[in-house]
């Protein structure tokens, strides 16, 4: 059977597509088989999604983004065509999507804001990703070992990586945001678990050892941040809550991290709350995979967990909550 292969990437940059059309070609040439894309003519953009003249014009885009998310994460193996480092959106949720299916990921070169550090023995040229994938040697992101020191920072950091806290049948909120808001995140937590819902947040990454190299970090980063998504992906796990408070004086704050969460959860088909409005800069996704913006209202939450009947109070704001 025919090794498959898919190019993701900033399609709408003519210069990105050139390297693009570059990939295709040599990949071919090897034998390779390019499900995603086919290198036909960009004719159109909508909502940062790429239409090419060899989509389907019967269907939306929406469908013609599913096929194609459909035909990526069913490849072998997906090639990040990101030149000087550059993801857009779109790759972002890509790359997610990837990582929930174990599907092997290289880069052409070391990507720009993304949270999950990318070793180097996975960042190929053209060239050497064509050798490599037609001879099958493709491999996922591999967990390096840890030391007893780091797997001790990390037991005391995230402990719930090692307890089985939730009971057989009952059903986990996981809560995803930027650290920033961690102390905020803790009382959201306690508040929820008053209310009877399981809520679990990830510890503080402060208290790791400064004193650990550059390396070291970036293991450890990598570590925590896959067993989150695996936490995301678990079966217990009924939904997420999206922390999006104010950051630096913007409105509604996701960031990279948080929406590579936010897509894994969309692809498990878990139910995602945004604790505020969207985010514009994700305004699009965050819709089209029908994320609930709560408007800090948490009782809505509360309502729709437990199925109860609409409450006459519309509004009860955290600070509420936390007194009853």
């Amino acid at each position: 059977m025919s090794f498959t292969v898919s190019i993701i990437g900033s399609f709408r940059k003519p210069d990105h597509y050139d390297v693009v059309k570059k990939a295709i070609a040599l990949f071919k040439k090897s034998g390779l088989v390019v499900l995603s894309p086919k290198g036909a003519k960009v004719c159109n953009s909508i909502d940062n999604f790429v239409i090419f003249e060899s989509d389907d014009s019967a269907l939306t885009s929406a469908e013609i983004q599913m096929i194609t998310l459909n035909r990526i994460i069913h490849s072998n193996a997906v090639y990040v065509c990101n030149v000087n480092g550059y993801l857009g959106r779109t790759t972002c949720y890509e790359i997610g999507f990837c990582l929930s299916r174990n599907v092997p990921l290289y880069f052409l070169s070391p990507p720009l804001d993304l949270p999950i550090p990318v070793d180097q023995d996975h960042i190929l040229s053209i060239e050497e990703f064509s050798v490599l994938a037609s001879e099958g040697r493709t491999t996922r992101f591999h967990l390096a070992e840890m030391g007893q020191a780091m797997q001790k920072a990390i037991n005391s950091i995230w402990p719930e990586l090692n307890e089985n806290k939730t009971a057989v049948g009952q059903k986990r909120l996981m809560i995803c945001g930027s650290m920033v808001f961690y102390n905020r995140m803790k009382q959201f937590q306690s508040c929820l678990s008053a209310q009877g819902i399981d809520a679990v947040i990830p510890k503080d990454e402060g208290t790791l050892p400064a004193s650990v190299d550059e390396k070291t970090f970036f293991q450890f980063k990598k570590r925590v941040s896959n067993s989150y998504l695996k936490k995301i992906r678990d079966s217990s796990t009924e939904a997420i809550l999206v922390f999006n408070e104010e950051k630096d004086g913007i409105k509604n704050y996701i960031g990279a991290n948080t929406f590579v969460e936010i897509a894994m959860a969309f692809a498990w088909n878990r139910t995602i709350y945004l604790l505020n409005d969207y985010y514009e800069p994700f305004r699009d996704e965050l819709l089209a995979w029908e994320c609930r913006c709560l408007n800090g209202n948490l009782y809505t939450l509360i309502e729709n967990w437990f199925e109860l009947p609409p409450s006459d109070n519309p509004n009860v704001s955290f600070d509420q909550l936390a007194l009853f």
